[in-house]
C-alpha cells in the first residue's frame, strides 16, 4: 500500500532535514580538524602530532560522507519535486533508474521503499555525528596531551 501524498512529501522533509543536519555536523567535523591541525602545531608535542593525524583520518572518512550527504540532499530535493508530479513508485522507479545508468547502485539496491530509503538517511547521519563525535574527542585529548 502506498502512503498519501501528503504523507509521502512529510517523509522527504524528515529525510532532507536530516540531511541538513548532516551536512552541518559533517562541516564541522572538518572545522575541528583544522583547529586539530592549528593545535598540534602550536604546541609542537610528538603526542599531539599523533593525535592529530588521527584528526586527519577521522576527517578524510568524515569528507567522504559529507559527500554523500550532499549528493543525498540533492536527491531527496529532486525527489520531493518528482514526487508532486508523479506517484511516488514512479519517481523511485526514476530515481533507481538514474542510479543505475551512473553505476552508483546495482540491481540489490533498487526498489527500495521510500521508508528503506530515509532509514538510510538516519543511519548515514548517526555516523556523520559518530565521526563528529570522536574528532571533537580527539582533539580534546590533543589539547589535554599539550596541557601537560
Amino acid at each position: 500500500m502506498n502512503d498519501t501524498p501528503a504523507s509521502v512529501q512529510f517523509k522527504i522533509a524528515a529525510a532532507r532535514g536530516l540531511l541538513d543536519a548532516g551536512l552541518i555536523v559533517a562541516i564541522c567535523t572538518q572545522v575541528a580538524a583544522w583547529v586539530g591541525l592549528a593545535l598540534a602545531f602550536a604546541l609542537g608535542s610528538w603526542p599531539c602530532v599523533a593525535v592529530v593525524c588521527v584528526s586527519g583520518a577521522v576527517a578524510v572518512l568524515a569528507l567522504w560522507l559529507l559527500i554523500r550527504v550532499a549528493i543525498d540532499r540533492r536527491l531527496f530535493s529532486t525527489l520531493a519535486h518528482s514526487t508532486a508530479l508523479t506517484n511516488e513508485d514512479d519517481a523511485l522507479a526514476a530515481l533507481d533508474h538514474a542510479l543505475r545508468r551512473l553505476g552508483w547502485i546495482d540491481e540489490t539496491k533498487a526498489g527500495r521503499t521510500l521508508d528503506a530509503r530515509v532509514r538510510g538517511v538516519a543511519r548515514l547521519v548517526r555516523l556523520v555525528t559518530i565521526l563528529a563525535v570522536v574528532q571533537v574527542l580527539v582533539i580534546a585529548v590533543a589539547a589535554l596531551i599539550g596541557a601537560f
